[in-house]
C-alpha cells in the first residue's frame, strides 16, 4: 500500500487516507499492528486546542490525526485542491477496528462509558465479532485511581486501548497511559460505546451523507450549543483563508 498522504490545518498535521478503509488497513498492518494515539479532529477541537496549551502539546504529539469533522475535510479540499479525503466518522472507525480485532484475535481492553453501558458493550463486542476483550473499566474513577488502572491496562497486554471519556479528558487520559504502556494503539471514542448499544440516537444516514451530523446532535441536544459557538471561530478561519 502506498504512502498515506498528511495535510496541515492550523499547524494541526492531519493524516488523509482516501476512505476508511485504507485507514484501518494502514492500521491493521498484517505485518505489525500500529501504536500510538488516533485523536479524531474537527473544528471543536482545534479552536479548543488553540486555547489551551497543555491539549495543543498533546494533540501535536499524537501519531495519527484523522479528520472526523466534515469542516476538516472541506478545509482539507479547499487548502489542497487535489486532495482526495473522505469523512472518517470516529464511531464508524471504531467499530470497524473492532470487527478487525475481532478477526485477528487482538486483545483489546476498554474504558470508559457506564457501568451498565460498559458491560453492554463488551458483550456485544463479543457475541459479534468475537472480540478479545482482555480488561475494562468503566468512566467512573478519580485521579488518585488512574496509576492502577494503568497497571491493569499494561498486564493486560491489550493492544488496542479504546477510551470513551469525553474529549479532552479521553486525550489526557491517553497521553498518561502511554507513559507507563507505549506498546499499543490507543483511541479516544466519545460517546461510541452508547452509540454502539443504542443507548444514544446517531444521526440518520441521509444527515450523516450531508455532513450534518453535528446539526442533529445540536437539534437532538440543544445544550451543545455553547460548544457550537466555536464553529464560527473556525468558520472565520474558512472564509479568510487562514487554514
Amino acid at each position: 500500500m502506498g504512502a498515506i498522504p498528511h495535510y496541515k490545518i492550523r499547524n494541526i498535521d492531519i493524516i488523509g487516507p482516501q476512505d476508511q478503509e485504507q485507514f484501518i488497513d494502514f492500521l491493521c498492518d498484517p505485518q505489525q499492528l500500529k501504536t500510538g494515539s488516533m485523536i479524531a479532529i474537527n473544528a471543536e477541537k482545534i479552536i479548543t486546542a488553540e486555547q489551551h496549551a497543555d491539549l495543543k502539546s498533546l494533540i501535536a504529539n499524537a501519531e495519527y490525526k484523522y479528520a472526523d469533522g466534515i469542516s476538516i475535510v472541506k478545509s482539507i479540499r479547499k487548502k489542497y485542491p487535489t486532495a482526495q479525503i473522505k469523512r472518517i466518522a470516529g464511531a464508524d472507525l471504531w467499530q470497524t477496528l473492532m470487527e478487525k480485532a475481532g478477526e485477528r484475535s487482538i486483545p483489546v481492553f476498554l474504558v470508559g462509558g457506564t457501568p451498565a453501558v460498559l458491560e453492554q458493550t463488551r458483550k456485544q463486542l463479543v457475541s459479534q465479532w468475537r472480540v478479545n476483550i482482555v480488561g475494562y473499566h468503566d468512566g467512573y474513577f478519580n485521579d488518585q485511581e488512574c496509576s492502577a488502572l494503568f497497571e491493569q491496562i499494561k498486564l493486560s497486554g491489550a493492544k488496542i486501548i479504546t477510551v470513551a471519556l469525553g474529549s479532552p479528558k479521553q486525550e489526557f487520559f491517553i497521553r498518561d497511559c502511554r507513559r507507563i504502556y507505549p506498546d499499543a494503539l490507543y483511541m479516544g471514542v466519545g460517546g461510541t460505546y452508547d452509540v454502539f448499544v443504542g443507548k444514544v440516537k446517531r444521526a440518520p444516514k441521509v444527515w450523516q451523507n450531508m455532513g450534518l451530523e453535528w446539526l442533529y446532535r445540536l437539534l437532538s441536544q440543544p445544550t451543545r450549543w455553547r460548544r457550537q459557538i466555536k464553529l464560527f471561530k473556525f468558520a472565520s478561519y474558512y472564509l479568510m483563508n487562514k487554514l
